[in-house]
C-alpha cells in the first residue's frame, strides 16, 4: 500500500496550492514563512537555495538571511538590493556565466566571440586598459 504523501511529497507540501508570487516578492515573505513553518520539507528548500543560490524565499529563508549566513544568491550586490543583471546575449552576461560555473549559453558565447574578434582587428598598437586594481600609496 503506498500513499500518495510519500510517492509524491511535493503534493503534501503547503506551499503546491499557493501563488509562487508570494515566494519570491520580499513585500510577502511574512506569508511565504508562515507556509514554510508548517512543512516537514522546509530544511531541504533552505538547503537546496542555499547550494544553488536561489533567490526568493526558501524554505522560510530568505535572499538577505541566505547572504548574510554566507550563501549570496546569484548576482547579490549586497545590502539587500537586487541589480538588474545583464541580459544573456552580452559579454557581462557571459562572464556572469563562468562566475556561477555555468557552461555559457550561445548567445552570450556570441557576443564574447565578437567582441574578441572586435579586439583582434583592432590591431597589437590599440592602448591596452589593464584588469589590475591599483593601489594608491
Amino acid at each position: 500500500m503506498t500513499s500518495t504523501t510519500l510517492a509524491r511529497p511535493e503534493a503534501a507540501t503547503p506551499c503546491t496550492g499557493a501563488d509562487p508570487e508570494i515566494f519570491h516578492d520580499d513585500a510577502q515573505a511574512a506569508a511565504a514563512r508562515t507556509l514554510c513553518a508548517g512543512c516537514p520539507f522546509a530544511d531541504h528548500c533552505r538547503t537546496q537555495a542555499r547550494e544553488n543560490r536561489e533567490w526568493g524565499t526558501w524554505g522560510g529563508e530568505t535572499s538577505a538571511e541566505r547572504a548574510a549566513a554566507g550563501h549570496p544568491p546569484a548576482g547579490w550586490r549586497g545590502r539587500g538590493h537586487k541589480t538588474p543583471l545583464k541580459p544573456c546575449g552580452t559579454t557581462a552576461a557571459y562572464r556572469r556565466h563562468l562566475r556561477a560555473g555555468q557552461k555559457p549559453c550561445r548567445p552570450c558565447k556570441s557576443a564574447e566571440y565578437l567582441r574578441r574578434a572586435e579586439r583582434a582587428a583592432a590591431g597589437p598598437d590599440r592602448p591596452r586598459r589593464s584588469t589590475r586594481k591599483r593601489s594608491h600609496t
